[in-house]
């Protein structure tokens, strides 16, 4: 105990957890590129406490989420914040805070935590719907990077007119455009009609003189929620966005295989160093791995 909680005050299990993180990157293990963000809930060894005290302490407090059948479940303790890396699916910034914070409010800590320790120079950031936030995009591209973020549509007006919900525009007679790829910041949507996707009675003629049909070109700062390279719901974003499930995977490796949701300590700062070492751990073990199967092709 004498010897943890001298870790918890010169706050060494961060130090270490940086510097491995740096270490898989230099040995290949991490890309850096593409993150994945999200939250996973840990129970407090604690006495719980009213919500009222509770937030007075700064410690453990009440946390409540939906399953996947619209359940609501709730749980007094902690969440861990976690951003990974996801073609290794390691971690590589963290935070803790007590079960009541908003996921949302967490995204641009871990982002910055990123980009300042390691300078990496991140392309994506893939995130669920209770990231879906103007800021979050906003930040993701201030650091260079495009954030794939599920649209979260509880309490959404109607797109506005002229447009899908995902940002897709309409032609004159009403249908989808198609989009036809990017450069930089712009997009560019063709007549679904001109590129064989639907039927139209009016043919090309019902928006442009020209055979090859109407087209038409969004900026992505026009609106950063709905706009994206690659736009929304091509297969392009669903690619990226399906890599969002390697932070889930982390996650569960912390928690079923290594001793996070376990923790015999209280306290925010003790619970904070708790997770870092299991997430040292996962870190430790990729670097063994990396030099054994190393050394095997050089016997």
């Amino acid at each position: 105990s004498r010897v943890f909680k001298a870790v918890v005050d010169k706050d060494l299990a961060k130090a270490l957890f940086i510097d491995l993180v740096s270490q898989c990157k230099e040995a290949g293990i991490i890309d850096g590129s593409h993150l994945a963000i999200d939250s996973t809930a840990v129970g407090a060894y604690e006495k719980k406490q009213p919500k009222s005290r509770s937030q007075e302490t700064g410690n453990a407090n009440w946390g409540a989420k939906y399953d996947t059948f619209g359940n609501k479940l709730t749980w007094f303790g902690y969440k861990i914040h976690l951003a990974v890396d996801t073609s290794s699916e390691l971690p590589v910034a963290l935070e803790v805070t007590p079960a009541h914070v908003y996921d949302g409010e967490m995204a641009i800590p871990l982002m910055k935590d990123v980009v300042e320790n390691y300078g990496w120079k991140v392309k994506y950031v893939m995130m669920d719907a209770g990231y879906d936030q103007v800021k979050n995009y906003e930040a993701a591209r201030g650091y260079g990077a495009q954030a794939i973020i599920a649209l979260n549509k509880r309490g959404e007006k109607e797109p506005p007119a002229g447009m899908a919900s995902d940002g897709t525009p309409r032609c004159s007679m009403g249908y989808d455009m198609v989009y036809w790829g990017a450069d930089g910041d712009r997009l560019k949507f063709r007549c679904p009609h001109a590129v064989g996707k639907v039927g139209c009675p009016l043919g090309t003629a019902a928006c442009s003189d020209s055979n090859y049909g109407m087209v038409v070109k969004k900026s992505i700062t026009d609106d950063v929620r709905r706009y994206a390279n690659p736009h929304r719901n091509t297969r392009g974003w669903i690619a990226l966005y399906k890599e969002r499930t390697s932070v889930e995977r982390c996650n569960s490796r912390l928690k079923e295989n290594l001793t996070a949701n376990d923790t015999h300590v209280r306290g925010i700062e003790k619970v904070t160093t708790y997770v870092y070492l299991n997430a040292i751990v996962l870190l430790a073990s990729a670097l063994a791995m990396n030099t054994t199967a190393s050394s095997l092709k050089t016997a």
